[in-house]
């Protein structure tokens, strides 16, 4: 894959609009991207934690994704679509479907229940998921608060691109600002290391964060 667009500025993981039946709600997301640019937002994080990916089916993921593709089409929000899924096929079908809109990347977390407990193992079920999409930009995110999976990001920044040649950066949810730190000063110039916990964007700004994805951002 060639080098791509860089990710900066504030990104913002919106809420999913649904309705009072539980249905989703997709007439609200042009409300969402309004106020996003008027806000001065870089892009969107959809389906993620804030949005609720993990609680909805595929094909609300899906119809999710068609929507946001069409809302921001044409506009300065950049796209970044979270594909990951505890179901390796489900991952891969969201990530080929995202890809075919033309989202701008893709991320996806590690599966939280039978969890992957070595790198390794990490990036036989990520592989794949990218792999779908070869074009695309591919972010891994992590958040070992929700996944319970704690490996070493050096260690995976440092194998996954042999595996995932489309590999783009990391979603980085974690507040050890050590490791954070050490990764912008050895990867930085090569990965998009995107902060992911509002709470501390301060912290991980001294230490070189390019930009960040959060919820607060909305």
């Amino acid at each position: 894959m060639t080098q791509h667009q860089r990710f900066t500025g504030l990104i913002a993981a919106p809420p999913t609009p649904f309705d009072t039946d539980f249905s989703l709600n997709l007439e609200r997301v042009e409300k969402q991207v309004e106020k996003l640019i008027a806000d001065g937002l870089s892009g969107v994080f959809i389906s993620g934690s804030t949005g609720e990916g993990a609680s909805m089916d595929r094909v609300e993921r899906e119809r999710l994704a068609v929507r946001w593709r069409e809302a921001t089409r044409g506009t300065s929000l950049r796209v970044l679509a979270h594909v990951g899924h505890s179901a390796l096929p489900d991952a891969i079908a969201l990530a080929g479907q995202a890809a075919a809109l033309g989202v701008d990347a893709l991320a996806a977390y590690a599966p939280f229940y039978y969890r992957p407990q070595t790198v390794d193992a990490l990036l036989d079920f990520l592989a794949p998921v990218a792999a779908a999409a070869p074009n695309t930009p591919f972010f891994y995110y992590h958040i070992p608060s929700m996944t319970g999976v704690a490996l070493s990001m050096r260690e995976f920044l440092e194998k996954a691109p042999a595996r995932i040649p489309n590999l783009a950066g990391l979603k980085f949810t974690h507040n050890d600002l050590f490791e954070y730190g050490e990764l912008v000063r050895d990867f930085g110039e090569r990965y998009d290391l995107l902060w992911g916990s509002d709470e501390v964007l301060t912290a991980a700004r001294t230490l070189g964060a390019p930009g960040a994805v959060g919820s607060t951002y909305n």
